[in-house]
């Protein structure tokens, strides 16, 4: 089935929500709790909203980054009530990549599904569900000049350009994965075919320490990668080339959306993670001349967008190559 067909041409100057409710299932990466969660439109100016369903008041959770709770290994938000969601990042970069600007996710845990560790399951669901164009107009944030955080020599910079354009590289000696680099042009196209089936990963050497910290309680080789120095323990190896720096393009996808509307670019960085990505919109976000919040830009849908589900574009089963 191809659930592109479920779109229709219309120009991106509006906001848009789904078209009916989806509904995910699964256990949390890191509290290996069984979770439940819809994803429903919402009216225009809503914004990306989760409503912890487990918790009678105070249990609605805005996903902007002055609701972000310090978390290194996933991206977490809380309301001033101290009620939580976490590990949002694939489902957030989902949403930012289709353009969706207002949704309400319902969940009956503290942590979404980890589903495949990827965002294949949200955008396909999304696209068999259909995006409606809503009455109100979208708006971006385009910066106006070169902004860096650093955190040692990890660091994120963006200048200003007309796209978001995101100009990544990662590196881990002495292992597969070694100094891997990616160049990203933001669209639907590219997300779905090049970053949307691009899993989150792990070292089996880590794997113990996590877990006596009370992480990764749920994590397996069906929704994670496991890397053992040389060797990808999973089975069928990587889904295509580079799916590590892929993964990490996918997370700043995610996390940058916490910004409450799509940004426009020219990022570069090296060895970003959920701590520095919120760093850096914080930055942003720091000085009203670091920015300009603009209506109805950008371009119009492409007239094709592959089908994500067509396999044999993106997931090929590459064993040695990061």
């Amino acid at each position: 089935m191809n659930y592109i067909n479920n779109f229709t041409k219309f120009k991106n100057s509006r906001q848009f929500t789904l078209n009916k409710i989806i509904n995910f299932s699964g256990v949390g990466v890191h509290n290996g709790r069984a979770v439940s969660m819809s994803v429903e439109p919402a009216d225009v100016n809503t914004g990306i909203v989760f409503i912890r369903t487990d918790v009678k008041n105070n249990n609605i959770i805005k996903a902007v980054i002055e609701n972000i709770f310090d978390s290194n290994l996933c991206t977490k938000i809380k309301n001033k009530h101290d009620v939580s969601v976490s590990t949002i990042e694939h489902l957030m970069a989902a949403l930012n990549a289709l353009s969706i600007d207002n949704a309400i996710i319902k969940i009956n845990n503290s942590e979404l599904p980890a589903l495949d560790g990827s965002s294949y399951e949200y955008v396909k669901k999304m696209l068999k569900s259909g995006i409606k164009s809503q009455s109100a107009n979208k708006s971006y944030l385009r910066v106006l000049r070169k902004i860096k955080v650093n955190d040692g020599k990890r660091y994120i910079s963006i200048s200003p350009s007309n796209e978001l354009t995101i100009n990544i590289s990662i590196d881990y000696p002495d292992t597969i994965i070694g100094n891997s680099k990616f160049y990203y042009p933001h669209s639907r196209e590219n997300f779905i075919n090049q970053l949307s089936e691009a899993r989150t990963y792990a070292f089996f050497e880590d794997i113990e320490k996590m877990r006596i910290a009370g992480l990764a309680i749920g994590g397996n080789l069906n929704n994670a990668l496991v890397v053992d120095k040389y060797k990808v323990l999973n089975p069928d190896g990587l889904r295509f080339e580079k799916e590590f720096v892929k993964h990490k393009t996918l997370d700043c996808i995610g996390d940058f959306y916490l910004l409450g509307m799509q940004l426009v670019g020219e990022v570069n960085c090296f060895a970003p993670g959920h701590k520095l990505n919120q760093m850096f919109v914080k930055e942003i976000l720091k000085d009203k001349k670091n920015y300009v919040i603009e209506k109805a830009m950008i371009s119009e849908y492409p007239e094709k967008i592959y089908n994500v589900l067509a396999k044999n574009n993106s997931a090929k089963n590459i064993n040695n190559v990061a």
